[in-house]
């Protein structure tokens, strides 16, 4: 379940200074402090409803690989919804809300549900909800250049358990942010901002999914949420949790039926780490030999008592499919968390669903 996603922000700038919450703005000089500065440009964020941008995502490895993306976003900051439009060759649009992750390849047949934002498109989450993550940063230096405000902070990106280093670049003449930037790991990631847009009239079905004709989903998904007991109801194939070693906590389950008409049950969890996996299962009667994905290169490789297909992803993410008891499991996340639980999957005494279903996770209430 791979998938990059965006749509950022486009437009021209409005803004009304009065009654917007914070009345003239204050001057930001070079002896301003860090901290007044970051609550200077939250204040003039503070009547911020609809954004809209264009952005271009640069990623830079320590082995100067440089990858680019363009998306376009347009954000609802109070209700946390937005949606996301790749650009170029590859035409993709991304709804996001509070319970689910809706990603659409445009002029396809089939649109996939997933429980959230994979976590290799954090930076897209960012910058559609630039001041939540303003307000939750820890800001510890600033540089200020004619109308150019640099802001140096650290904070805690979506999926990650470590903060890491971050760079806001603020424009205060047209107060709208002109880049965002943070350090992950070896890769520099770099959102740029152009035709910036605060408030433009977005109708609300902007932020909802509406199937062309003809366009179904990938997995007819039901209520996230649903209960272990409900979903194990609905389905002819025993669920494999990860073992209560792993102390990993079961956010939401959702049941369904694939394109092949297929009984199929999606499960994320969220790992110790605080990165996000999700776990597919569907009945199989044969050995896993290869991935969904057939572009992926992979290997076979033995884990203790399994035999696990194994493909590496972009961002050090890991995809893996193993079968136990005529249950096909495929399970993504980073790769040191994937590789984690095949480990004490493959050393448990035996892969039986009573055994797992008593694991200890827990799914979160419908």
């Amino acid at each position: 379940m791979k998938r990059w996603h965006a749509y950022l922000i486009s437009g021209g700038w409005v803004i009304v200074l009065a009654g917007c919450g914070f009345g003239h703005p204050e001057a930001i000089t070079h002896n301003s402090k860090p901290k007044a500065v970051a609550s200077e440009i939250l204040s003039r964020m503070s009547s911020w409803q609809n954004v809209r941008a264009t952005v271009k995502e640069t990623e830079i490895t320590s082995a100067h690989q440089v990858k680019t993306l363009n998306y376009q976003v347009t954000s609802n900051l109070p209700s946390g919804q937005y949606v996301i439009n790749l650009l170029g060759s590859r035409l993709v649009s991304v709804y996001v809300n509070s319970h689910e992750t809706i990603w659409y390849p445009q002029n396809s047949k089939h649109y996939s549900v997933l429980a959230g934002l994979p976590a290799t498109d954090a930076p897209w989450m960012i910058a559609a909800e630039l001041p939540k993550w303003l307000r939750q940063s820890q800001v510890h230096g600033v540089r200020v250049k004619g109308d150019k405000v640099s802001l140096m902070m650290t904070l805690v990106p979506p999926s990650s358990k470590s903060p890491v280093d971050a760079l806001l670049i603020y424009d205060t003449s047209t107060n709208t942010p002109e880049s965002f930037s943070m350090q992950v790991g070896k890769t520099k990631i770099t959102e740029t901002f152009s035709h910036f847009q605060v408030n433009p009239n977005v109708p609300a079905s902007t932020f909802s999914f509406s199937p062309p004709q003809g366009v179904t989903p990938a997995i007819s998904l039901t209520q996230t949420g649903t209960a272990l007991n409900l979903a194990k109801s609905q389905l002819n194939f025993p669920i494999v949790l990860p073992p209560s070693s792993a102390g990993m906590t079961l956010d939401a389950i959702n049941t369904g039926t694939n394109t092949q008409g297929q009984r199929v049950v999606i499960l994320s969890f969220t790992a110790q780490d605080s990165s996000s996996v999700i776990i597919t299962e569907k009945s199989t009667h044969h050995p896993v030999t290869a991935l969904p994905n057939s572009n992926l290169t992979s290997t076979t490789q033995s884990v203790g008592s399994l035999t696990v297909v194994v493909a590496n992803l972009p961002d050090n993410m890991e995809e893996a499919a193993f079968s136990v008891h005529n249950t096909e499991v495929i399970v993504e996340g980073n790769a040191s968390t994937v590789d984690s639980l095949l480990n004490q999957w493959g050393n448990l005494p035996s892969l039986t669903s009573s055994a797992l279903a008593s694991s200890g996770s827990t799914p979160s209430s419908p």
